[in-house]
C-alpha cells in the first residue's frame, strides 16, 4: 500500500528550456563572430565610424538578449523574434549604408550579406507556425524592397543592381515555397491531432473519462506475455457498486451516473501511477496493479472498499462496493484470470458486500 501512496512521478525536461539552451549557444557564437570580425576588420582598416557603431550596437543587443535568456526575464518566443527582427535589422542597415552612403559602407560586401538573408526567412517559419510566418517573412521582404527599389530604379546597371534583382526573386520563391510546405505541415499535424483524438475516443469510457473494455483488454494481453516471459506479475481487481440498481431505481440515472463518476475519480487516486484502471461495463470497474502479490493486492483492495465507502454519497445515501481480487499466473489465458476475478467478485457479495475476496489460481483449481 506505501508503494500506492508514496510512487514519485518524473517530470520530463521543459522543451521549452531546451529552446532556450540551444538560442544562449547560438548568441554566444554569435558573440564571438561579432568580435572577430569586428578586430579582423580594424586591423585591415576597413572600419568606418558608422561600422563601428554597427558592430558595437551588435554586440550589446546579442548581450541584452543573452542576459534576458539566460535570466529568464522575456518569453521564449518572444526572444527567439527578437534575434530574428534584429539580424533581418543588420541586413538592412548594411544594404542602406553600401548603396546610398558608400563613404561609409564601401568595407561591406554585400553578395555575401545577400546569401545569409534566405536564412532569415527560414527561421520566420521554423519559429513561428505557418501564418504568422508568412506575415514576418513579408514584411521583412517589403522592407529590403523599400531599401533597395530607390538605387535599382537609379542604378539598374550599377554593381550590386542585378545580385539584388536575383535576391528578391529568389526571396519571393523561397517565402511562397516555405509556406506550401508549412502549410502542408500544418495540416499533418492536424490530421494526426484528430487522428489521436479518434484513437483515444476509441479508448475511453465517456462518461468516466476512464479506459474502457477495448483498452483493458490490450493491456492485460501485454501483461500476461511479460508473466508467461518471467519478467513480472501482476493482480487483476474487479469492483462493482453495491447494488447499483437501487441506485438508478430509487434515486434516478443521473443519481447512479454520478455514482459511477464519484467511484472512478475515488478509484483513480487509489491505483494513480501503479498500474491500469478501467471501466469495464455497466458498473463494473477494474484495476491492474503491477508488481503485487495477494496479501498485498488484497489490503488495497480493502482500502480502496473503505475509501469508497467514506467518500461516494449520492443523494446522501453512503455508496459500497464489493471487489473480486486474483493474481495471473504463467499459465493464465485472459479468460481464466476473467473468471477468477469474476469469481472473486461474486464470492465478496455472498459473503455481504462491501469487502473484497481473493481467489487465487491453486483455490480455483
Amino acid at each position: 500500500m506505501s508503494r500506492i501512496m508514496h510512487q514519485e512521478s518524473l517530470t520530463p525536461p521543459s522543451a521549452d528550456r531546451f529552446r532556450r539552451s540551444v538560442l544562449m549557444v547560438i548568441i554566444t557564437v554569435s558573440v564571438l563572430g561579432t568580435l572577430s570580425g569586428w578586430y579582423i576588420m580594424g586591423v585591415r582598416g576597413l572600419l568606418s565610424p558608422v561600422l563601428h557603431a554597427v558592430q558595437a550596437v551588435t554586440l550589446v543587443v546579442l548581450l541584452a538578449l543573452f542576459l534576458a535568456a539566460w535570466l529568464e526575464l522575456l518569453p521564449q518566443r518572444f526572444l527567439e523574434l527578437s534575434c530574428l527582427v534584429y539580424a533581418a535589422a543588420i541586413c538592412v542597415v548594411c544594404m542602406a549604408l553600401r548603396m546610398y552612403l558608400p563613404r561609409y559602407g564601401a568595407a561591406i560586401d554585400l553578395e555575401p550579406l545577400y546569401l545569409w538573408i534566405p536564412m532569415v526567412y527560414v527561421f520566420a517559419f521554423m519559429l513561428t507556425n505557418h501564418k504568422t510566418g508568412l506575415v514576418v517573412s513579408s514584411g521583412i521582404f517589403g522592407l529590403f524592397l523599400c531599401v533597395s527599389l530607390p538605387y535599382l530604379v537609379q542604378h539598374i546597371d550599377g554593381p550590386y543592381a542585378n545580385f539584388t534583382v536575383q535576391l528578391h526573386v529568389v526571396s519571393a520563391a523561397l517565402i511562397a515555397t516555405l509556406y506550401f510546405f508549412s502549410s502542408y505541415q500544418q495540416r499533418l499535424r492536424l490530421v494526426q491531432v484528430k487522428a489521436d483524438q479518434l484513437a483515444h475516443l476509441s479508448n475511453t469510457d465517456e462518461l468516466t473519462k476512464l479506459p474502457n473494455r477495448r483498452h483493458m483488454a490490450s493491456v492485460i494481453d501485454g501483461e500476461l506475455a511479460r508473466v508467461a516471459a518471467g519478467r513480472g506479475g501482476f493482480a487483476l481487481m474487479l469492483f462493482d457498486i453495491d447494488p447499483f440498481k437501487a441506485i438508478n431505481d430509487r434515486f434516478g440515472h443521473p443519481a447512479g451516473d454520478g455514482a459511477l463518476v464519484g467511484l472512478a475519480a475515488c478509484a483513480t487516486e487509489v491505483f494513480r501511477g501503479v498500474g491500469a484502471l478501467a471501466r469495464w461495463g455497466g458498473d463494473e470497474f477494474m484495476a491492474l496493479v503491477r508488481d503485487l502479490g495477494s496479501a498485498d493486492a488484497e489490503r488495497v483492495a480493502d482500502a480502496l472498499c473503505a475509501q469508497v465507502a467514506a467518500s461516494s454519497r449520492p443523494g446522501g445515501q453512503s455508496i459500497t462496493i464489493s471487489c473480486g481480487v486474483t493474481v495471473a499466473i504463467r499459465s493464465d489465458s485472459i479468460d481464466s484470470l476473467l473468471q477468477r476475478a469474476d469469481a472473486a467478485l461474486y464470492a465478496a457479495k455472498r459473503a455481504g458486500r462491501d469487502r473484497a475476496e481473493s481467489l487465487l489460481e491453486t483455490q480455483a483449481g
